[in-house]
């Protein structure tokens, strides 16, 4: 390969990664790298295009090289952070960021990483706040560590659930919002007849996505069309159950919000239902201009309003979303009589066991474990059991520790849901987080005889147990 064709090569990469065309970069970016194989910015590029293509393997080995050529290329050794967390080398990720932040404690891109590890990885959201702190009313990353602040204030805060509201309004209002869509042309008359009816998530796997509003799709599926906007990473048995019922499968989890938007607009749905919330704020913001003919907003991300004023109502029930707390959602409540959400169990949920553990049982992610909720701990003798996947991290150990002598705890990681499961029926008592409560967990634990005790709050997050017999 000549100069000019490997300059030709170039420019199709880079053409191809301006559009996210990202198999093509990938390809030219590859070709380009065998070619001048000390080209750093072909290694980085050709990493960031098999990390869009979900990829992380191949992308740690490009960006991996790409750093060995240019020490100084730090985007490398911040993509190799993002390569290790999709790989679930969380400690490995966290390295990489910290590095990065250790030439440079100024940059934002690093410390915004950091934190979405330290709050929903190591489940201490309010190191996270503390990571992105400094960055609050930067005009690059502003926006970024607002946002964190707000979601580590849902599980631990010092303001009143009023005040933590009134401002993730105004962060919705001020961020969340795309310029209106032009009109589409009339689209032509379905042969089928059918509604179709879209459903856009990053949660379409194990998840309460799937337990608490997997039946209500079975339901639908009979008679209208399901088309599906997949905005995650994960594949398991419950992503394969959704596609099951899809007439339509995208997967869009590369799209920025205008992009997503215009496809969600093109897509001609008759009612759309946003399955991601907060998970999502990308999706969110291209809900903004209400993409659909009729949008409610369901399971998923649903902690706390959106601020959007696009949604032609909030899908609740009058014990966790009562109509005198109308004031905190720009959504209009729409209650369902007998709840909400129908909880479909899994096929390996145990049986109620007929002898139990007396120590109380906590299952929760760590980050549910607030200040307040810890010194509650404090005041319960005897051992407490603590279980979730995330406690194999020292961080999230340590989060506890500081609060309760390691006699006083059992932390329990388990290998599977399943698992988790057996360990939570053994157990005559749970005690609920919060201020963020329990959802499905605790209708995980009331379908196998487990007593939940717990403390219902103002937020949606924070009344997930105020339907139940607590």
């Amino acid at each position: 390969m000549n100069a000019h064709e490997s300059l030709a090569v170039l420019q199709s990469a880079q053409e191809a990664m301006n559009e996210g065309r990202w198999a093509e970069s990938a390809h030219f970016f590859g070709l380009a790298a065998q070619r001048q194989v000390d080209n750093a910015g072909a290694w980085h590029n050709l990493g960031l295009s098999l990390l869009a293509l979900g990829k992380p393997a191949p992308a740690l080995k490009a960006l991996q090289r790409a750093y060995g050529l240019n020490p100084r290329l730090w985007q490398s050794r911040l993509l190799q952070g993002r390569a290790h967390k999709m790989l679930g080398q969380v400690q490995e990720a966290d390295a990489s960021f910290a590095a990065v932040m250790q030439a440079d404690p100024t940059n934002g891109t690093a410390r915004i990483a950091r934190a979405d590890l330290a709050m929903n990885v190591f489940g201490t959201p309010l190191q996270a706040a503390e990571w992105v702190k400094p960055l609050l009313g930067s005009p690059e990353h502003g926006d970024d560590a607002e946002l964190t602040t707000l979601m580590a204030s849902l599980y631990d805060r010092d303001e009143s659930a009023q005040e933590l509201n009134d401002r993730v309004i105004a962060f919705s209002r001020r961020v969340l919002r795309l310029e209106p869509l032009p009109r589409q042309p009339a689209q032509p008359k379905r042969n089928s007849g059918r509604q179709r009816v879209g459903l856009i998530s990053p949660l379409f796997c194990v998840s309460p996505v799937y337990f608490l509003t997997i039946a209500a799709w079975q339901e639908e599926a009979k008679a209208r069309d399901l088309v599906v906007f997949n905005r995650g990473h994960k594949a398991d048995w419950a992503t394969q159950a959704f596609k099951d019922l899809a007439s339509e499968w995208h997967d869009v989890q590369e799209m920025d919000a205008l992009r997503l938007a215009q496809t969600l607009q093109a897509a001609d749905l008759d009612v759309l239902y946003d399955l991601g919330g907060w998970m999502d704020p990308v999706g969110l913001k291209a809900l903004s201009v209400k993409p659909a003919r009729h949008m409610f907003k369901w399971v998923g991300g649903q902690s706390i309003t959106t601020g959007l004023d696009s949604f032609d109502g909030w899908i609740g029930d009058e014990a966790q979303s009562p109509t005198h707390l109308q004031n905190l959602y720009t959504e209009p409540l729409h209650n369902i009589p007998g709840g909400y959400a129908i909880y479909t169990p899994p096929d390996y949920m145990p049986p109620p066991q007929a002898t139990r553990r007396l120590e109380p049982v906590v299952f929760a992610n760590p980050a549910k474990l607030s200040r307040a909720f810890l010194r509650h701990l404090q005041t319960i003798k005897g051992k407490k059991v603590l279980v979730h996947q995330q406690y194999q991290h020292v961080q999230a150990r340590d989060h506890v520790l500081a609060y309760l002598d390691a006699s006083e705890v059992e932390f329990v990681v388990p290998r599977s849901h399943h698992e988790a499961l057996q360990v939570l029926g053994q157990h005559a008592e749970m005690l609920d987080t919060f201020p963020y409560s329990s959802g499905l967990t605790a209708r995980e634990a009331t379908a196998m005889g487990v007593k939940v005790r717990a403390k219902v709050g103002t937020l949606f997050c924070e009344r997930h147990c105020a339907p139940m017999d607590v």
